[in-house]
């Protein structure tokens, strides 16, 4: 079949993907533009256009890793590169998958090498899972804090981190082979306990994926570090715009309780293998903030907060995916390996 008509069968699905979401989900939509009249429209605005400024600064991963590859594109693009992946990710059941698959086609029909367009795509869900570990591991911590009293908290919070930074570490430092028995130990053990033949074979593939992120990680350590800084800075913004939410309805909150209620919910979506969520990122928010104290506004804000962090930019993103992959390109070429042209002659 042509690569012509797989581009548009796949535009096809997207679009069907999030018209069906949407008929699904159309109560709940209905009901958070609903909630909208009840908030102030300054914060709101506010809080939309810190979503939108967050996903600019997380297309900063890929314009950094391009440019150490010598190639320039436009931060337009980038966004909505970004905007794209973020939200497939999101969209459907095994939704990294499909990120990384579109990530790939976007930048080799860009004339990006694919080996070089997996080493972006890669270093991106890398600095992503390690950003959003980050969050997570201060969303425990904070959680410990200020959910008991001030003698078990610290003992707890003590406990939660050595725990997560030791255990992260110790098994980031194990041979391949023993983690790959571990691993696959493991998947035998609990198919047996729930009756269910498996043959390791994803464990072999976790800990593949797990062993390459670790040679990019040891082969690209600046590289890493400031694209988790980068992939933080992203994060803290869809907080921000979730606490300039709850400042619409009137609440007193700060960033510290956003920023711990959004490590949750990150986690809760990445395991999640319901389409857009199913309603069980809403859930995690909404039990997070009322644990901290919000009050009967946890739930529109979570509410609110999604359709303007997912719903509404649903249809944004199908716009920009049909824009990405069928737009005229010229393929990029590396300053790098221009530069070793003119050289060559030279030399």
């Amino acid at each position: 079949m042509p690569r012509s008509r797989w581009k548009l069968i796949t535009s096809v699905l997207i679009s069907l993907v999030i018209l069906i979401l949407a008929v699904l989900n159309r109560a709940w939509i209905r009901e958070a533009f609903g909630l909208l009249n009840e908030a102030r429209h300054g914060w709101l605005v506010l809080a939309f256009t810190l979503i939108g400024l967050s996903y600019l600064i997380s297309s900063q991963v890929f314009n950094i890793v391009l440019r150490s590859l010598g190639y320039r594109i436009g931060i337009l693009r980038l966004w909505a590169t970004a905007l794209v992946a973020i939200v497939v990710s999101q969209s459907v059941p095994a939704g990294g998958v499909g990120s990384y698959a579109f990530l790939m086609s976007n930048f080799t029909r860009r004339g990006i090498s694919p080996g070089e367009s997996a080493l972006i795509a890669s270093l991106e869900t890398l600095s992503y899972a390690v950003a959003m570990l980050l969050v997570f591991s201060f969303s425990l911590i904070y959680l410990a804090v200020h959910g008991l009293d001030a003698a078990t908290a610290s003992i707890v919070a003590g406990v939660v981190a050595i725990t997560l930074i030791g255990g992260g570490a110790f098994l980031l430092t194990r041979p391949e082979a023993t983690l790959r028995h571990w691993a696959t130990t493991v998947q035998l053990g609990v198919g047996r306990l729930v009756g269910r033949r498996w043959t390791g074979a994803w464990a072999a593939r976790v800990i593949t994926d797990l062993t390459r992120g670790r040679a990019l990680l040891a082969s690209r350590r600046r590289d890493v570090i400031l694209l988790v800084l980068v992939q933080l800075t992203a994060l803290s913004g869809h907080s921000l715009a979730m606490l300039a939410v709850l400042k619409s309805l009137g609440v007193d909150a700060n960033f510290g309780m956003m920023l711990a209620a959004f490590g949750i919910a990150l986690v809760t979506s990445t395991f999640n293998v319901l389409p857009g969520g199913g309603g069980t990122v809403e859930a995690a928010l909404v039990a997070v903030l009322t644990q901290l104290g919000t009050g009967p506004a946890a739930l529109p804000a979570a509410i609110i907060f999604r359709l303007f962090n997912f719903w509404l930019l649903m249809p944004v993103a199908a716009a920009c995916y049909h824009w990405l992959m069928h737009e005229p390109v010229t393929p990029l070429v590396s300053s790098r390996a221009a530069h070793a042209e003119v050289r060559a002659p030279l030399e």
